[in-house]
């Protein structure tokens, strides 16, 4: 299980703006992003918050099964997966090691400008991920950046009687 990570609201705006002009000009349904464990971090679309959060995780474990495949194959991994039918399709697209950008659209979008349209996203998105963790290691530098540093095992127990 990885750590969590925090992003800063200057950088979950500028993500909310990206996945809003992505919807628009794809006509897509919804847009969003995913992490590897299933968490959903920003939308923009007509989803409901549960069945965003219940396809977020199912997105999740489908990645890390493509990526298990591809590894057999003796592939890095995929960049991006294509689930289509007759009505809806789902485009995902791999931002980093940790985080996935998803698309679902209709009939009424093409799947060229989608992949046009999500290639110029990723490379915004990109460098918004790039500015978090650049944040996240300066904080882990500077001296109490970790209230749980020098807390040990036997402290906690201690504390809590075990």
């Amino acid at each position: 299980m990885q750590e969590n990570f925090i992003i800063y609201n200057e950088e979950y705006t500028l993500i909310k703006d990206v996945l809003q002009k992505l919807k628009i000009n794809t006509v897509a349904k919804a847009v969003f992003i995913t992490d590897s464990e299933g968490h959903c971090i920003a939308s923009s679309g007509e989803m409901d918050d549960i069945n965003l959060n219940s396809i977020s995780s199912l997105i999740a474990g489908s990645v890390a099964a493509i990526n298990s495949i591809a590894q057999m194959l003796k592939i890095d991994s995929f960049s991006a997966i294509l689930n289509e039918s007759s009505k809806d399709s789902l485009h995902i697209s791999l931002i980093n090691d940790r985080t996935m950008l998803v698309v679902i659209f209709n009939n009424s979008s093409n799947l060229g400008l989608v992949r046009f349209r999500v290639r110029s996203a990723l490379e915004q998105l990109t460098k918004v991920f790039q500015i978090i963790y650049k944040k996240l290691k300066a904080n882990d530098k500077m001296p109490g950046g970790s209230p749980f540093e020098g807390v040990s095992d036997e402290d906690i127990d201690r504390i809590f009687g075990d």
